[in-house]
């Protein structure tokens, strides 16, 4: 009874514990097994010490150990007492000693010194720990402690560079894979705590008060899960019996530095300043412990901005000295004087005479923005002057950070924690155009707040039974802020006295600089388009009942998480200029040579790719339940097997005011629709060859639906099974396998962008009909195509009705990822730990995006430019604004192509999250690692995979759901080294152990570390053109990185036949090394100084960026920038006590 009762109160909590495990078995000295003898286990720092029994089978197990250093003792009467030190736990470790008790007096006592053998003998899960030594020792340039997780072979980083993954950037610590496609999707924790809030990580600690770093790339303990199969695991620090702690300065300054990129030249202004301090304390010795840190950053981060923008001839429409990449004029034309010959498939326009732009033809918006758009800085790149602005910048960083843990030893069945960690950041950038333009906005303006609170209690209910209670709250705010930058709606009715775009503004936290994107002879972007407000949170509570029952150790568990917030990421409107409307045809122009994105600009002729949109204030939920039961079997010394199993079970995500809808029913016909069918032509029905589906239902929540957008499945269950087989002492064969499902809270957006049918609007200006523009900047939405206006649901089935539309697969099945893994260990001679590993990840299921309503492209290959010809449109003005609410409705004429799709009443049709995709994953993975002894401490890891990814090869394969396996482009090599070593001079150590004060202060305690990376180049992707079938010859030359000569744009009307990558073409390889060179000088007893010299990028390497691979991009087959920072010095001094 009193063990259903406490199974049944841990089955209101949580999983997922950091802490450890020590377990082994006694034997005499004849290797008989001994039961009964007495094992206690010892907290070295905290003099907590605890104490089993061994079973019939000499067997003992402690359990949830907290990080730290241990010693062990066993006893009987009759046998010496025996007892092992320096037994190091780490996070989720699991730890091996085997005592040998031997005949004797229970007074005489057999020391053994040395640390447990690191081999792992009692579980399959793959996983790597970076310990205190490591993170205190290792060069981390952004100091994000989880940086150090990329030690492990099979974590790659997705997040921008090293350089930039500041611990207050949430996107840094969640963008990494962790064998296989995974990023965005793992499980990120501190204490055991979950920090992931949807896609995106939330607080991270300083270093300074991180224990240590842990990376599980295949748990098989059923108690791991919510994750694509990546645990990423932080501990921080406790407090002791002793008072320890640090205060530290880290600065930089641009005298030491090297030029930040080499491309844009300009000098290092790098000036940074971090400093903070720690104090781990006892409050009652034995009993009471407090850890307490406190950092601040003010720190300048460089950015570098590269554009292409209009010369002083090109402001006033003269294009005369505009040329292209074969040094032929760059001739522009004038898309209102198109000509459309849609029986030879042709389409001219009228050139400019003398390829300039008359002043009467430019649109007097374009003239207005284009008295706040500044000018080149320098001449540019080549005859076609492409990106002639180069301008390095900063953000400036102002963040600090504070974390204070609590652990309370109550008594021998009671020990609890609680945490409180919060940073807060201020983000800014100068305006660093010349005229302070207000065109230009920060990249990254406002603020980055995250807050952790964690509560944990472990009660030991018998020497058999262990049982956890967890509660634990996460939060982030990211808000994006630029008050220098914002114009509000005065500033955009001087641009638009009709003040088209206010019924959009409702809501909006912030109206700033209107967004345009100038492509074509390289790019340029201006104004503010999308942003962001952030302020999710999680609620988070736990429990896990533990028991032991001799050969099985089983654990019982469940919890619950329940996200909350609201975000929205608005994004009002955008205006895109490219090349296309102003080249000679429309009909798969050539803009490489003709076409100019400027001159589209002035004449402010834009197309449907320009859009205005509404989103309100979204209030996403979500709701996730889960329970396990897992087993240890030791069967036997040499063999322990893992068996659990996993239940998952996700709500569907739902609104706090029941905005969302249930999806598009495309079995429901339209009533009006069907009673009065639109006069679509007989040549283009005859021409679809089967009849049209004029059906279509938009359902929302309520009324009798459930709350939740999509209907998740109640039975996932996701089994796990591991085996490790002792093969020697020294040597061990691992084998796991896990399944993991991947929640929707990963693949479906809750950070501002998800789907709210009627209650936002995307408006996009008229689209081109035979070549010619019906929109212009100064008007982008007229009376005859008005802003599509919020609804709400009050449409009720006709909401979308003319319009395109998304909504998620209403029967969601989750994406499946099956991991395995085979490892082999081996203890090398100078305690050097090897391991090699097969791994494979089999994804399944996988979210991607359904489109319904595509037309056939076997038709638009065979009728060519036939179906680019306009008709009246059958759907303008058709039935009522309330019945027909969309766009279409509005145009006087359309295409025949867009007649020609399953549901000509809708524009395009996505059902996102829909389920199908695969994923295939191979590694062999390498690693020899020795912890810190003797002075030295290494890792080297090594990765080779090869992975596939389900695709459509065109839209021939795409309309016939006809999926095919792409090689990704993914680098297949990886290395990742890291080291130190204690030079063996001064006091304490090899050589000169008894010197002199001068020459100890001289020649005494210093030690170098340096972690390096190394990445073979990804491999290229090219889009749809004329490619050739081989690989071209590959210079790789930053002025030519492949031969270009045998690529052309695609021809009209031929589908995709070139490959998307060649297997032996691949971009520039990627490697970094960073060192450190730290001197130590002893000051008292209890106080010690260091003083460290960093080098980030010690080579000053540079590494450019990958090529373009368009053909129709001014800088085809070239890199054009740098993809990583020059060197930085960085100076340190620290006081340890």
């Amino acid at each position: 009874m009193r063990f259903a009762a406490v199974l049944l109160m841990a089955s209101v909590a949580f999983a997922q514990n950091y802490r450890g495990r020590v377990q082994g078995t006694v034997t005499d000295s004849s290797a008989a097994v001994v039961a009964g003898a007495k094992v206690a286990l010892l907290d070295v720092n905290k003099g907590i010490e605890t104490v089993r029994e061994t079973s019939a089978s000499g067997q003992f197990l402690f359990d949830f150990v907290d990080p730290g250093t241990y010693t062990l003792s066993a006893e009987l009467q009759g046998f010496n007492r025996y007892t092992q030190q320096n037994i190091l736990v780490q996070v989720r470790s699991d730890v091996s000693v085997n005592p040998v008790l031997r005949p004797g007096n229970m007074v005489e006592t057999v020391d053994v010194s040395s640390q447990a053998v690191e081999v792992q003998f009692n579980t399959g899960t793959m996983a790597l720990t970076v310990d205190r030594k490591m993170l205190t020792d290792l060069p981390v340039l952004a100091r994000n402690p989880f940086t150090l997780a990329l030690l492990d072979p099979a974590v790659v980083n997705r997040y921008a560079t090293l350089a930039t993954r500041n611990p207050f950037y949430m996107w840094s610590s969640s963008s990494m894979d962790v064998g296989g496609n995974t990023t965005t999707k793992n499980e990120l924790q501190l204490d055991g705590a979950p920090l992931q809030l949807g896609a995106k990580g939330s607080y991270a600690p300083p270093m300074d008060a991180t224990q240590e770093v842990s990376v599980q790339q295949n748990a098989v303990d059923a108690e791991f899960g919510h994750s694509a199969g990546g645990v990423l695991s932080l501990s921080v620090k406790s407090g002791t019996n002793e008072f320890h702690g640090s205060g530290y300065y880290f600065g930089r300054n641009p005298v030491f530095n090297a030029v930040t990129n080499s491309v844009v030249r300009s000098p290092n202004a790098v000036k940074n300043h971090i400093a903070g301090g720690t104090i781990g304390n006892p409050i009652i010795k034995n009993k009471l412990f407090n850890f307490f840190s406190y950092e601040q950053w003010r720190t300048k981060d460089p950015r570098s901005a590269i554009m292409t923008l209009p010369t002083d001839l090109e402001r006033g429409g003269n294009f005369s000295q505009s040329f292209n990449p074969d040094g032929g004029l760059r001739a522009i034309f004038d898309p209102f004087t198109t000509q459309f010959n849609a029986a030879a498939n042709s389409a001219t326009r009228t050139p400019f005479p003398g390829n300039q732009i008359p002043r009467a033809q430019m649109d007097p918006l374009s003239l207005k923005f284009m008295q706040d758009i500044w000018g080149p800085n320098t001449p540019g790149e080549g005859i076609t002057r492409v990106n002639n602005y180069k301008q390095s910048y900063f953000w400036y960083l102002n963040n600090w950070n504070v974390n204070n843990r609590t652990d309370w030893n109550i008594n021998d069945k009671w020990k609890v924690f609680g945490r409180y960690s919060r940073f807060r950041t201020d983000l800014a950038q100068d305006n660093y155009s010349p005229n302070t333009s207000p065109a230009l906005t920060d990249d990254n303006g406002g603020v980055m707040n995250a807050r952790n609170i964690a509560g944990d209690a472990v009660w030991t209910a018998s020497s058999r039974t262990v049982v956890n209670f967890r509660f634990s709250y996460a939060s982030l705010n990211d808000d994006y802020e630029a008050p220098k930058s914002k114009i509000g709606a005065d500033g955009l009715a001087k641009f638009w006295p009709n003040g088209w775009y206010k019924p959009y503004l409702e809501g909006i936290p912030s109206v700033y600089y209107p967004n345009l994107s100038i492509s074509g002879v390289g790019n340029a972007s201006f104004g503010k388009g999308g942003y962001w407000y952030q302020h999710p949170e999680s609620f988070n509570y736990s429990g896990r009942v533990s028991r032991n029952f001799g050969r099985h150790y089983v654990k019982w568990g469940a919890e619950a998480r329940h996200l909350r917030g609201s975000s929205v990421r608005p994004n009002l409107m955008n205006f895109s200029f490219g090349p296309a409307l102003t080249a000679d045809t429309f009909l798969a122009p050539n803009t490489r040579l003709r076409g100019d994105g400027w001159a589209t600009f002035l004449l402010g002729a834009i197309d449907s790719s320009s859009q205005a949109q509404y989103i309100p204030l979204q209030k996403p939920r979500t709701d996730f339940f889960a329970g396990y039961m897992h087993d240890d079997f030791k069967v036997n010394r040499n063999l322990t097997i893992n068996l659990g199993l996993r239940w998952e079970y996700e709500t569907g995500i739902y609104d706090a005011e029941d905005r969302f809808s249930r999806a598009l029913d495309l079995t429901n016909p339209i009533p009006e629709i069907q009673a009065n069918p639109p006069a679509i032509p007989a040549d283009i029905a005859a021409l679809r060859g089967k009849p049209y589906s004029f059906t279509g239902a938009w359902n929302f929540v309520g009324n009798g639906n459930p709350r939740s957008s999509f209907d998740s499945p109640k039975k996932v269950f996701m089994p796990r099974i591991g085996m490790a087989y002792r093969l020697s002492d020294r040597m061990s064969l691992r084998v796991g396998y896990a399944r993991y499902v991947i929640p929707a809270v990963f693949t479906t957006d809750l950070l501002g962008s998800a789907s709210y049918p009627g209650y936002n609007a995307l408006s996009t200006s008229a689209p081109v009909l035979q070549g010619v523009p019906q929109a212009k900047l100064s008007d982008p939405f007229p009376s005859t195509n008005p802003l599509i206006p919020q609804v709400g649901g009050s449409l009720g089935r006709y909401t979308n009705l003319g319009q395109a539309a998304s909504w998620q697969q209403r029967d969601y099945r989750p994406g499946v990822n099956e991991r395995i893994n085979v490892s082999f260990q081996r203890q090398l001679p100078g305690q050097i730990h090897f391991d090699i590993t097969y791994f494979v990840n089999l994804g399944r299921d996988l979210p991607y995006n359904l489109q319904l309503n595509l037309v056939d492209p076997a038709l638009i290959y065979s009728q060519k430019a036939v179906l680019d010809q306009t008709v009246n449109n059958p759907f303008f003005q058709y039935l009522t604004p309330q019945k027909f609410p969309g766009q279409l409705r509005n145009q006087r004429t359309v295409t025949r192509r867009s007649l020609l799709s399953t549901y000509p009443q809708y524009g395009g049709l996505t059902q996102t999250n829909s389920d199908g995709f695969l994923n295939r994953y191979h590694a062999i993975q390498v690693k020899a690692q020795r912890s810190f002894r003797g002075g030295l401490f290494f890792l080297v890891a090594y990765n080779f995979n090869r992975e596939q990814n389900s695709y459509f090869f065109n839209d021939i394969t795409e309309f016939g759901k006809q999926t095919d396996m792409l090689d990704s482009n993914n680098p297949r090599h990886r290395i990742a080294q890291a080291g130190s070593y204690e030079l063996p001079f001064g006091k304490g150590r090899k050589w000169l152990a008894n010197s002199g004060r001068a020459t100890n202060f001289a020649l005494g305690g210093w030690s170098a570390s340096w972690l390096m990376f190394y990445n073979s180049g990804a491999f290229l992707r090219f889009p749809s053109q004329v490619a050739p079938a081989g690989t071209p010859p590959a210079p790789r030359a930053r002025g030519k990185w492949f031969d270009t000569s045998g690529f052309d744009r695609q021809p009209a009307f031929t589908p995709r036949s070139n490959p998307y990558q060649y297997n032996d073409l691949a971009g520039p390889r990627n490697w970094n090394l960073d060192t450190t060179l730290s001197k130590f000088f002893q000051m008292t007893e209890r106080f010690k100084l260091e003083l460290r010299f960093e080098a980030y990028n010690l080579t000053n390497s540079f590494v450019p960026n990958d090529p373009a691979t368009a053909f129709t991009s001014a800088t085809f087959g070239r890199t054009t920038n740098q993809s990583n920072r020059g060197r930085e010095m960085q100076y340190t001094v620290r006081l340890h006590f």
